[in-house]
């Protein structure tokens, strides 16, 4: 029990007026969080990104704005100079990459947060604020992914286009948005909505056999490439 209070006082009790870090042995536990909580916040990144948003640079970057996060607060300590110094070399630099998700700007205070929380001992808050706020993006991507809209496009043969209609009819949420009918040939293009990957393979599913048609695509019209 006495060890036990040992490990709740170590990541509950600190001092917003008091620097933490005073010793090496502080400054490894502080590291070891970094690096603990860090690691999830990259597995966070990478659950809330898709193929084309995901970048694994940027996701080691966010370990690295954590650590260097630590180690400066490590090093500036309370001297008031030496932070007034950090906040004038921090002033003059830019950053110069284009993020492909809004989303990515709040992921670099996230990680900024977490190496301010490990070098003052905030530990409890920080682990607490992580896996809420972890659980709040995972939810809302899973969320947003599952309500998401695809586009149908389906091109053959004129006198294939009832049976195309008739199977996208009896797909639930489907709205068709053009109908270009040509003098031997047609294209349609339905919106999806709330299309998950099980119900895109049995939408295709469904084209296959279907002699004369000569394209069936799904389109994610809201994705965007950098």
């Amino acid at each position: 029990m006495r060890k036990m209070s040992k490990i709740v006082k170590l990541f509950s009790d600190y001092s917003l007026q008091n620097t933490y870090i005073l010793t090496a042995s502080n400054l490894a536990v502080s590291l070891l969080y970094t690096l603990f909580v860090g690691v999830i916040l990259m597995y966070i990144y990478k659950h809330c990104h898709d193929t084309l948003t995901y970048n694994k640079k940027f996701s080691m970057a966010l370990m690295m704005l954590a650590f260097i996060s630590t180690i400066l607060l490590a090093l500036i300590q309370n001297n008031p100079l030496l932070s007034l110094g950090v906040l004038g070399s921090l002033s003059i630099c830019r950053i110069r990459t284009n993020t492909k998700d809004p989303r990515d700007l709040g992921f670099v205070f996230w990680a900024i947060s977490i190496g301010i929380s490990s070098a003052i001992g905030a530990f409890l808050i920080g682990i607490i604020g992580t896996f809420l706020l972890g659980c709040i993006m995972i939810g809302a991507y899973h969320f947003e992914n599952r309500a998401k809209s695809l586009l149908l496009v389906v091109r053959g043969d004129k006198d294939k286009l009832q049976e195309v209609q008739d199977i996208v009819n009896t797909t639930k949420g489907s709205t068709i948005q053009s109908k270009n009918i040509f003098s031997d040939s047609f294209e349609v293009v339905y919106e999806l909505k709330g299309c998950e990957q099980q119900k895109e393979e049995k939408i295709l599913s469904m084209f296959e056999g279907i002699d004369g048609l000569k394209d069936v695509n799904i389109l994610a019209p809201e994705t965007k490439v950098a």
